[in-house]
Parts: C-alpha cells; sequence; structure tokens
C-alpha cells in the first residue's frame, strides 16, 4: 500500500481508488478508472483511452491518476478489463507493453477484438444490419461508422494473459475480489465483487444514472436482452452496498438500481410488443414511436440496436418473427398462438 503521504486522491472505499480518464468522443465525458491497491502493486479496473499527441504521452491521464494514488504506472501487475468497448479498452496494449501487467479478460473480448482487427469490415456489417432493417442514404452512413472516431485512441490492441469465464479471483490487501460474468451490455462483459463490504465494481453494467444500452450486432450473441436481465437478477441477488461504476459517480443500494433498470427495460419490451401488435413494422419505425423522435448519429445506431437486441429476445422466445418485404426490408410482428 501507498504511504499517505504519496497519495493526493481519496479512497473510495478502503484500498481502492478512483481515476476520473478523459474521453470527449460520443458527448461521453469521462470514464472510471479504479486501483485496488496491494502490497507495493496495483491492480487497475479498466484503462480508458489515448489521449495525447507526443509518443509515450497518450497515457499520461492514466500515470497522472495513478500518481494521484501513489503509483507508478511500472506497479501495476494486473490489469482487469471489464469489457473490451474502447473507451475501458483503449490503452489495455499500452499499458501491458509497458509494465508487463497480466491482463485479465473475459473469453468472449475476442468478439471485439475481431472487430478491431479490421474495422472497416466491422462498419461494413453493422452498416448492412441498419439497411436490412429500414435505413437508408446519408443517415445510414452516420449511424453505421461511429467505430472510426473511436480507433485512433487505441494505438495498439491488447490481449489477454489470463482468459476468464467468471469465478476467477484474487486478493489485494486481504481482500478477495471475484469475477462475476455479467453478459448483456457486452458478451463478455464482468464486474468484480467483494463479498467483504459487498462491493462492485460494475463497469458498464450498472450505472447511476441511465440504463446501460443493450445492443444487438450481428455474429455476437443471439440474445443479449435475455443475458442482460439475467445478469441484473445475478447482482440484485449479491445485494451490493456499494456500487463503483465504469461511468458516473459510486453509489449505494446496488439490489436497488439492479431492479430498477429491469423495471425499464421490461417496460420497453412491452411498448414494443405493444407497437408491432398494432402494425408490422421496419425497426427504424419501431424506434421512432418508442423514442418519439428520430434520433441522428450514433445515438440512432444505439436506438436501433437496442430495439433490435428486445425484438431479438421475442424471436428467441418464439414471440415474434420478421417478414422480408418487396424492398428487401425486414418487418417485424408477433406469432399469433394457432
Amino acid at each position: 500500500m501507498p504511504s499517505e503521504g504519496q497519495r493526493q486522491l481519496p479512497e473510495v472505499t478502503p484500498g481502492v481508488f478512483r481515476l476520473l480518464l478523459p474521453l470527449g468522443i460520443h458527448g461521453i465525458p469521462a470514464v472510471n478508472g479504479y486501483v485496488i491497491a496491494d502490497a507495493g502493486a496495483a491492480t487497475l479496473v479498466d484503462c480508458g483511452i489515448w489521449t495525447g499527441e507526443a509518443a509515450g504521452r497518450g497515457t499520461r491521464a492514466l500515470e497522472d491518476g495513478l500518481a494521484g494514488c501513489g503509483f507508478a504506472l511500472s506497479q501495476v501487475s494486473r490489469l482487469v478489463i471489464t469489457h473490451a468497448h474502447i473507451d475501458h479498452f483503449g490503452i489495455a496494449g499500452e499499458v501491458a507493453e509497458r509494465t508487463g501487467a497480466d491482463v485479465w479478460m473475459h473469453e468472449l473480448t475476442s468478439l471485439d477484438i475481431t472487430k478491431y482487427r479490421d474495422p472497416e469490415a466491422a462498419v461494413d456489417r453493422r452498416q448492412q444490419m441498419l439497411a436490412d432493417h429500414g435505413m437508408y442514404g446519408g443517415e445510414l452512413d452516420e449511424a453505421s461508422s461511429g467505430l472510426r472516431d473511436w480507433m485512433p485512441v487505441m494505438p495498439s490492441i491488447a490481449e489477454p494473459t489470463t482468459r476468464l469465464r467468471g469465478g476467477e479471483s484474487f486478493t489485494a490487501d486481504g481482500r478477495t475480489w471475484e469475477v462475476i460474468h455479467t453478459p448483456g451490455h457486452s458478451p463478455g462483459h464482468v464486474c468484480l465483487w467483494s463479498a467483504d463490504g459487498r462491493i462492485l465494481l460494475s463497469g458498464d453494467h450498472l450505472l447511476p444514472a441511465i440504463a446501460s444500452p443493450v445492443t444487438f450486432e450481428r455474429g455476437f450473441e443471439p440474445d443479449p436482452m435475455g443475458s442482460y436481465l439475467d445478469s441484473l437478477r445475478r447482482v440484485a441477488a449479491l445485494d451490493p452496498a456499494l456500487v463503483l461504476p465504469g461511468h458516473g459517480e459510486p453509489f449505494p443500494g446496488g439490489a436497488r438500481r439492479a431492479d430498477a433498470v429491469e423495471r425499464n427495460k421490461r417496460l420497453r419490451l412491452e411498448r414494443i410488443w405493444h407497437i408491432i401488435e398494432t402494425e408490422t413494422l421496419p425497426v427504424t419505425e419501431i424506434a421512432e414511436r418508442l423514442f418519439g423522435r428520430r434520433l441522428s448519429g450514433s445515438a440512432q445506431h444505439f436506438a436501433m440496436a437496442e430495439v433490435l437486441a428486445m425484438l431479438a429476445y421475442y424471436d428467441v422466445r418464439g414471440q415474434a418473427r420478421r417478414l422480408r418485404g418487396p424492398d428487401g426490408v425486414f418487418r417485424w410482428c408477433p406469432i399469433r398462438a394457432s
């Protein structure tokens, strides 16, 4: 553990520090990293993005944050990535190269890593998916190309040295942290749970102010919304006293928040069901009715992809289906019981 004289940042709970790391892309101001202190070493949970131009200084925000906890970058011995979205993962490769840290990531983060190795193919795949569901022209180009904005802030692509499946654990300063697999927001999403104090490092699984987007992406999992709802119930059963989220301020009452988010998602599922019961529609029109307006850019992509995740929820349960119209666009309707 660093001495009191070395610290500038307060602990959010004994032995754990919060780093506020700048983003500024797609309207997201910052991401939280966390430092779990141990004797002479640190476990870093998420790491942010490349934020500088000069060689070797793109990690400055992270290094300054670590210094405020009394650590140098070289003292990071383990890097845990809650999920491989670039805001949480962008400089993981740089951290691993400069520290030799053991990189803990769920085995399903390979889906994101494959996407980053060929981003143009990923953009094309997303564009085709959105076009199949009713989006065209400039709106389609704008909504499908968001990945291009993120690639420059990830100078290298990290590979895990420890591939997680859930249930793994480590001990730091006498406290044990267990890996909880919480798919939904991302197939490879994990949280860290300490039963001592009932503390959850939640990544983007559980946030204080918004319900995390749960999006359908071709080639990933077939039922992300079902996975997310299952993960929320798993976390609620833990009854976290303190949640340390990937964005926003730490907050108490994890079970209460998980229950509220589940109600939010189920309410949207019900609203979508009522929309397609009334009329067979493409996803563009379902999203517009659900959100009350036509969105644009990355917001429109997230709206479309979350509606697709909800329709997939009904699809895998044999309750809804898609029909391709003469214009090549899919439209969705309920499956009526015979």
